[in-house]
């Protein structure tokens, strides 16, 4: 007679190094024309926009009125030039929908670099407008500013730039938004005044004003209670076609993963993972692994001058694999905070590193047959 039993059960606890090692942002992402690390390592967002100004003499006259502007001793006043609109589209919609929280950016430039083949002065009004998906637009209120121009007829044409920035004007609000869009319109403005007594020669039809945007963001920034949601197929929940004796997450009675980490970034980071129950909107049941990552601090510049040690244990109960079959849908909740909590500016630099060490603990259940 047999009087073994035919099923053993089996719930050992186990623990193990999963991963050692460190990352850095370089490691992370590579250089190219949009994200650029400077040559102390800052990082910084440059995009560019060609032809936003491309102006004629006929934008300001026609024919006809060059042609009677010549001996005129009265001119024609002041002329207006409208500078055509332009949208510079980030594509970057989807992001922010996911995206609560507020953020500022520090210091973001616009430089316009242009050129000039027109004899006289020329004022220029150049108007931007940030648009985000439920936000209030953010306009640049940036003041008339002149443009240089040339010396005929040793100076045919002369070259230039106009900096915009956060002393004049509101481009920091503006970037803080962020923007999904930014819409640039404008206008240019002579006064024939100013050409009266020039040599005919020099009053062509060929002069023109030509400029374009170069816009570059370092990565000077604020971070409060930054939130990114996303939701995905619950990746975890049984497949119903697959084997009754497979191995499934309610064989688990405990996972726990212990991180143990030395964050040289200024910004910290908090994660939470939820099954979700889509057709009754219903949170079954959250991970929660609050200060995953503590900023680093920072020295009067906004520069990390140490490391934050943190050690953080997420764990995956019994009732957690218990409720995985009843969600369709996960959804990860990360939470980033720049040091002290955003009140103070931050600048990220490509050099930044994090070392971390995983140790995985589990604690299988199994019930296995002998037969």
């Amino acid at each position: 007679m047999n009087k073994f039993s035919n099923k053993i059960h089996l719930a050992p606890t186990l623990a193990f190094w999963a991963i050692k090692g460190n990352v850095s942002l370089s490691d992370m992402v590579t250089p190219g024309d949009t994200l650029v690390f400077d040559q102390n390592n800052l990082v910084k967002i440059i995009f560019k926009k060609d032809s936003i100004v491309n102006l004629s003499i006929f934008d300001f006259f026609n024919v006809k009125n060059i042609a009677g502007l010549k001996g005129n001793e009265k001119g024609f006043g002041q002329l207006v030039a409208t500078i055509e609109p332009e949208t510079l589209n980030f594509e970057i919609e989807d992001i922010l929908s996911r995206i609560t929280g507020d953020f500022f950016i520090a210091n973001p430039s616009v430089k316009m670099y242009y050129s000039n083949s027109f004899p006289f002065a020329v004022k220029m009004k150049l108007d931007a407008t940030g648009i985000r998906t439920g936000k209030t637009p953010v306009s640049l209120d940036r003041d008339t500013f002149a443009l240089s121009f040339t010396n005929p007829p040793d100076q045919p044409d002369i070259t230039d730039s106009i900096t915009i920035d956060n002393i004049n004007s509101s481009l920091n609000d503006l970037f803080s938004l962020p923007p999904e869009e930014i819409y640039f319109s404008g206008s240019a403005m002579l006064d024939t005044a100013d050409i009266i007594g020039l040599k005919d020669s020099y009053l062509s039809t060929t002069g023109g004003i030509l400029g374009s945007l170069e816009i570059e963001v370092p990565m000077d920034i604020r971070l409060n209670n930054i939130q990114f949601a996303d939701t995905v197929d619950n990746f975890m929940k049984d497949d119903e076609n697959s084997d009754d004796d497979s191995f499934s997450p309610e064989d688990f009675s405990l996972l726990q993963v212990s991180i143990t980490a030395k964050n040289g970034f200024p910004l910290g980071v908090s994660l939470t993972m939820s099954l979700y129950d889509s057709l009754n909107k219903t949170i079954i049941s959250t991970v929660d692994a609050t200060d995953l990552l503590e900023p680093a601090p920072i020295d009067n510049s906004g520069k990390a001058s140490g490391v934050s040690e943190t050690k953080t244990n997420i764990e995956l109960t019994e009732d957690f694999f218990n409720s995985i079959n009843e969600a369709d849908q996960i959804i990860f909740r990360f939470t980033l905070n720049s040091t002290d909590d955003g009140s103070k500016d931050v600048k990220i630099y490509s050099d930044y590193r994090i070392d971390f060490n995983t140790v995985v603990v589990m604690k299988p259940d199994l019930n296995i047959n002998l037969k």
